[in-house]
């Protein structure tokens, strides 16, 4: 399946050797992500740092192992779908509009994310960790 991953469930793979981890490297799923959720990364690199208790060469080492594993979506190619994304989303979260515009750009069979809200529309399928073990 082709799968957008929100960047808490990117954030969940990085702090821990988890399940989360496990399903984006073995799966067999293609997972997507949209190429802001990286800067996104890189500016709570430290936060991050400090709750996952790595040091910052194995961070890295973990980030680039992870991102290995995923398809990044270029900003110009989820513009497209920005609007229908919004049209979408304003009722419940506009500022998570883009995970749904990158959903529809890539014509993704769904999300993963664990903000519950995003079932709230009806457009794309929302998977939640349960479904992908």
């Amino acid at each position: 399946m082709r799968i957008v991953i929100d960047t808490n469930v990117l954030m969940a793979g990085l702090l821990k050797d988890s399940a989360v981890r496990k399903i984006l490297v073995l799966s067999g799923n293609e997972f997507f992500l949209p190429e802001f959720a990286i800067e996104e990364i890189k500016k709570y690199e430290d936060e991050l740092l400090e709750k996952s208790g790595y040091d910052r060469k194995e961070f890295k080492l973990i980030v680039n192992n992870l991102l290995e594993n995923l398809r990044i979506v270029p900003k110009d190619r989820i513009k497209e779908s920005m609007l229908e994304g919004e049209e979408i989303m304003k009722t419940i979260d506009i500022k998570d509009s883009s995970f749904i515009a990158c959903a529809l750009a890539i014509d993704a069979d769904g999300l993963w994310s664990f903000d519950k809200y995003f079932k709230k529309q009806k457009r794309i399928r929302v998977f939640d960790i349960k479904e992908l073990v």
